[in-house]
């Protein structure tokens, strides 16, 4: 067995596959389920988002640029609501007795 498997060479990845050909199936079949199901979602926001987009693209032209509070006002959506980025608290490697 190589001493440096992720350099290739003799027993390394670059001479084997690291998972089976319907393992790749399976998991090229989910990503392009997803990515079909993306896509879809996409046109459905777009199209019943049609007249506010159309809106904002006019007030872009216009303008050249807008802040939040005017694409707000040009496209009539309420304000987004705050993201939760909460830090995950990290156990102490550490633990004093």
């Amino acid at each position: 067995m190589s001493e440096k498997p992720y350099l290739g060479g003799e027993g390394g990845y670059g001479t084997e596959e690291p998972f089976c050909e319907e393992i790749a199936r399976i998991v090229d079949s989910e990503v392009l389920r997803i990515m079909d199901e993306s896509h879809d979602e996409v046109w459905r926001l777009f199209t019943k988002h049609r007249k506010e987009l159309d809106a904002l693209a006019s007030a872009l032209l216009e303008r050249e640029s807008l802040d939040e509070k005017e694409i707000l006002e040009v496209t009539g959506f309420p304000p987004a609501p705050p993201l939760e980025n909460s830090k995950v608290p990290v156990p102490d490697a550490n633990p004093r007795a």
